[in-house]
C-alpha cells in the first residue's frame, strides 16, 4: 500500500487531471447528453405517432376524395337525365300526356273517354309532377299494345296504376283500363 500512496503522492497532478476530466464527462452526460437523448426518443416517439395520423389522415382524405367524385359524378348523371328524359317544363309535359296519348290510342282503336289531370311538386319543389288519369276502351290485345307502347316509349312516363275491368258484356270488346301515370318535369327555381 505504500507504493499507491508513493504513486498518488508523486503523480497527484496528473491523477487530479484525469479525475477532472471523468468527473466533467460525467457532469456533460448528465447535464447534457442524457437530456438530449431523451429529448431526441420523445420526438421519435411523436414523429412515429404523426406518421400513424399522416396515414390514416390520408387514408380518411382518398375515401372523401372517392365518395365527392362518385357525388359529383351521380350529379352530373342526374343533370343529364333531366336534360334528356324529363320534360322540361308543365307545357311539355302536358304536350306529352295529351295530345301524344290520344293519337296513341286511337291509332290502336282504342276509346279514350275519359281523362282527368293534376300537378304537384316534391317536398324541395326541385321536380314537379304532372299525374293523368285515363279511361280506355277497347280491344285486350290493343288495351296490350298500348301499354307495351307506353313503356317501350322515349317519353319519361311511370305507369302508377292499372286496372283491367270488362262492361256488362262478356266481349273482348268490352274491356275498359283505367290507367294512372306521371311524369315528371323541372321546376324552374323562380317558378
Amino acid at each position: 500500500m505504500n507504493l499507491v500512496r508513493r504513486i498518488a503522492r508523486e503523480k497527484r497532478i496528473a491523477l487530479a487531471a484525469v479525475g477532472a476530466v471523468l468527473l466533467g464527462d460525467v457532469l456533460l452526460y448528465g447535464l447534457a447528453v442524457y437530456p438530449l437523448r431523451a429529448a431526441v426518443a420523445r420526438a421519435g416517439a411523436r414523429a412515429a405517432a404523426a406518421a400513424g395520423t399522416l396515414s390514416s389522415r390520408e387514408a380518411e382524405l382518398g375515401a372523401t376524395r372517392t365518395r365527392l367524385a362518385a357525388q359529383t359524378r351521380a350529379g352530373e348523371q342526374l343533370r343529364e337525365f333531366y336534360d334528356t328524359h324529363l320534360p322540361r317544363d308543365l307545357a311539355e309535359a302536358r304536350a306529352i300526356t295529351y295530345p301524344r296519348l290520344a293519337a296513341l290510342a286511337a291509332r290502336l282503336d282504342l276509346v279514350l273517354e275519359r281523362r282527368t289531370s293534376a300537378g304537384d311538386r316534391d317536398d324541395d319543389g326541385r321536380l314537379g309532377r304532372l299525374r293523368t288519369n285515363m279511361l280506355l276502351a277497347g280491344e285486350y290485345a290493343n288495351i296490350r299494345r298500348f301499354v307495351e307502347a307506353l313503356e317501350t316509349g322515349p317519353e319519361f312516363l311511370v305507369i302508377e296504376e292499372v286496372v283491367l275491368s270488362q262492361r256488362g258484356e262478356a266481349s273482348a270488346a268490352g274491356l275498359v283500363l283505367t290507367l294512372g301515370l306521371s311524369t315528371y318535369y323541372r321546376v324552374e327555381s323562380g317558378a
